[in-house]
């Protein structure tokens, strides 16, 4: 995120037990109490975010040099080690951790901002956190609440008093109401209408991080539409709706303007970000559900044209979605292509993708957008082939390896284990590219080996199954290394295509443990492994002690 740090303004963020607040009902939003000395006002609002400009203050009924104190709840849905970030001190408990990974316990913590704004200079807030569970972000409105007022209730009252001040946060919530932004679009809350799959309106609830003000400024004034197959044919409101493209990042403590960017690419990071758009070798198939320079995707799903993304939405907003994009929008159909990856193979692809973007109208047509009736199938040549995708008798994070030679396999992260393996043709993809997106994935070949129930490896007792974390996996020489624990010790596993025919080669690599490693051989699981490595005794192999890497081949005929 890009933040401004301003020397003229104090603020301080506390985070308090939540003991006192059992029993009360829970409003959304936070409530403020806010001073310019004259008067006080009490007001709710659905973030504490701000971005104010030297006139501007927090409520219209002050003067632009004001304090202002939010009280409310932070919800943590799961439990760890969170950093929060603000141009603020901030406290837990009345430890001060601004900057300081701190354990906070899932639940409702409250929350409590304290801001002192000077006049004459801009001033900003956005709550921003992280942790071992996701990268650094704005809070979301959805994580904040209160037991005081409800922000909707609370904005009548703000929009009713006689302004002091231009008060930039009120006036979004003013104009969003006279064009009854909220009919059609989720703000802050799901819309009145009921608008379902490609004719339902992107969200303007995080617009002010996501949208660059100039294209703002050409869908609010010009009617610019992204997306011409929805039926519901918008009409923003022309003139009387320009002030919106600045108030959307006001009233979200943004950034002002255009936001991050990236300058114009060289002709080898387009050739690089081209390729990833395609679908031949190495590329991702963006084209298949994204139009692309007014040529329609080439699947049934319809996504904005990528040649207008560099110009619509901002730099850091677009990494955030590529790597995580359910966490932004639960429920898309938009793959977690890189989430699992290595830190740098994902900054490197996603960086790759970004760049390229940049180029917007200039970018050449990749490979596969003109062919003729789509083929939906996969298809493996000389390099493997990695898929992220739902697929039968497998988790919902699964991934799919087509190996050169005709042998493919699930591996499924929610279980760090294979599943089950095929030969001959790799997957066919079109219900997850078509319709609605999010359907299966479709074995093409004959299955040849299916694991048994529970974790092949065991660490310590081999009776009982372990606890797994998967860490994700990396590309070593263009196969797919995994990278998961066992009851807390490191593992990285290869699959490979075996000499036997019908047969897998399992390569793994164990981190230092003084626990016996045990693998389970149960029957009906043909297992060969090489003389030394441990001793078979009533279905399982254990390994002399410290064998650090091994190798056995598998297969269930």
């Amino acid at each position: 995120m890009f933040r401004v740090r301003i020397p003229a303004l104090a603020a301080t963020a506390l985070l308090v037990s939540t003991g006192a607040f059992a029993q009360t009902p829970l409003h959304p939003g936070v409530a403020a109490t806010a001073t310019d000395g004259q008067r006080t006002v009490k007001f709710a609002l659905p973030t504490p975010n701000f971005t104010l400009l030297a006139d501007d203050s927090i409520h219209p009924a002050l003067k632009p040099n004001f304090k202002v104190e939010w009280n409310g709840v932070l919800k943590l849905s799961r439990g760890g080690r969170h950093t929060l970030l603000a141009d603020a001190k901030v406290f837990v408990d009345g430890k001060e951790i601004q900057g300081k990974p701190t354990q906070l316990e899932a639940g409702e913590r409250a929350l409590k901002i304290e801001f002192t704004r000077q006049p004459g200079a801009t001033a900003r807030l956005q709550l921003q956190w992280e942790s071992e569970h996701f990268s650094r972000e704005p809070v979301p409105h959805t994580a904040f609440g209160n037991r005081d007022l409800a922000w909707p209730a609370s904005v009548n009252e703000q929009l009713a008093v006689k302004p002091a001040s231009p008060a930039p946060v009120q006036e979004f919530h003013r104009l969003t109401r006279q064009f009854n932004c909220a009919d059609c679009h989720e703000l802050y809350g799901p819309a009145k209408r009921e608008l379902e799959g490609a004719e339902a309106p992107p969200s303007l609830t995080d617009a002010g991080n996501k949208l660059r003000a100039s294209w703002l400024t050409r869908v609010l004034v010009d009617n610019k539409r992204v997306r011409p197959w929805m039926k519901l044919v918008p009409a923003h409101g022309g003139e009387a709706a320009r002030p919106l493209a600045k108030l959307f990042a006001q009233q979200a403590g943004a950034e002002l303007g255009e936001g991050a960017t990236v300058p114009p690419p060289s002709p080898a990071q387009v050739a690089e970000g081209v390729k990833l758009f395609g679908k031949g070798d190495g590329g991702l198939g963006c084209i298949n559900c994204h139009d692309f320079a007014g040529h329609r995707s080439a699947g049934d799903l319809r996504g904005p044209d990528m040649t207008e993304m560099h110009a619509r939405v901002r730099t850091d907003w677009l990494l955030r979605w590529l790597h995580e994009p359910s966490r932004l929008q639960p429920g898309t159909a938009m793959p977690a292509f890189f989430s699992d990856l290595p830190a740098a193979q994902a900054k490197a692809k996603m960086d790759a993708i970004v760049h390229a973007l940049a180029a917007g109208k200039a970018l050449p047509l990749p490979e596969g957008l003109l062919d003729g009736p789509q083929d939906y199938r996969l298809v493996v040549r000389d390099e493997p082939v990695v898929f992220r995708t739902f697929i039968a008798d497998s988790s919902t994070r699964s991934i799919a390896v087509g190996l050169p030679g005709g042998v493919n396999y699930v591996f499924d992260a929610e279980q760090c284990r294979v599943r089950y393996a095929w030969s001959g043709e790799f997957l066919d993809v079109s219900k997850v590219w078509t319709g609605r997106g999010g359907g299966q994935a479709a074995v093409l070949g004959k299955k040849f080996f299916t694991a048994p129930e529970g974790h092949p490896l065991r660490i310590g007792n081999p009776d009982v199954e372990p606890q797994l974390k998967f860490r994700g996996y990396r590309l070593v020489n263009k196969f797919p290394e995994f990278d998961f624990e066992v009851n807390g010790v490191p593992v990285r596993q290869r699959v490979r295509k075996a000499t036997a025919e019908g047969s897998l080669d399992w390569e793994f690599e164990l981190g230092e443990t003084r626990e016996p490693v045990w693998l389970l051989t149960p029957k009906g699981m043909i297992t060969t492994f090489a003389s030394g490595i441990g001793e078979s005794e009533k279905g399982r192999l254990r390994l002399a002690p410290g064998t650090r890497r091994f190798t056995v081949m598998v297969s269930t005929h």
